[in-house]
């Protein structure tokens, strides 16, 4: 049964969860992906597109759209890199600073819907649960890219 298979509760939860967001975040203006790459500068503004793809999870052409977008309503401004002029470092404008509190609010507020009637313990075993399994797949993505396609065991059904 579908239930009882993680890979369709983690796909359910993320689409309930994703679509919440999405209309709320739609209300304050936002498009989808530029309340995480907001909340990304606010932790550590100056990051790099590249950066920002990598903690977003996030295409480069999907960033670069994004972040054009939001450069145009003042959302973000880039600068070059001194260290790399192939690159520029992306910052916060005071515009986009002040989206982060409704950000906040929308976020917090679908977590505690996804967690409602949950214990405190509950929430923080599921959050290190998830942690483990975002570990794993990583773990797991990391080898796989090390090894020859041919290689590997599911090659030879794919083919």
């Amino acid at each position: 049964m579908l239930d009882d298979e993680l890979h369709f509760l983690l796909l359910r939860a993320f689409n309930h969860s994703n679509r919440r967001i999405d209309e709320a975040i739609r209300r304050i203006g936002l498009l989808p992906g530029q309340p995480k790459i907001l909340e990304c500068l606010n932790e550590r503004d100056g990051r790099t597109a590249k950066e920002i793809c990598e903690e977003c999870i996030l295409d480069k052409s999907t960033m670069t759209g994004l972040l054009t977008r939001m450069e145009r309503r003042g959302l973000v401004r880039r600068e070059a890199n001194e260290t790399d002029r192939r690159s520029a470092r992306v910052f916060l404008t005071d515009a986009g600073r002040a989206l982060l509190p409704r950000i906040g609010a929308i976020m917090a507020a679908a977590d505690a819907t996804a967690t409602a009637g949950m214990t405190t313990a509950e929430r923080q075993d599921l959050n290190e649960a998830l942690r483990r399994v975002i570990a794993n797949l990583r773990e797991a993505d990391a080898q796989e890219s090390a090894t020859p396609r041919t290689a590997r065991p599911d090659a030879a059904e794919a083919e």
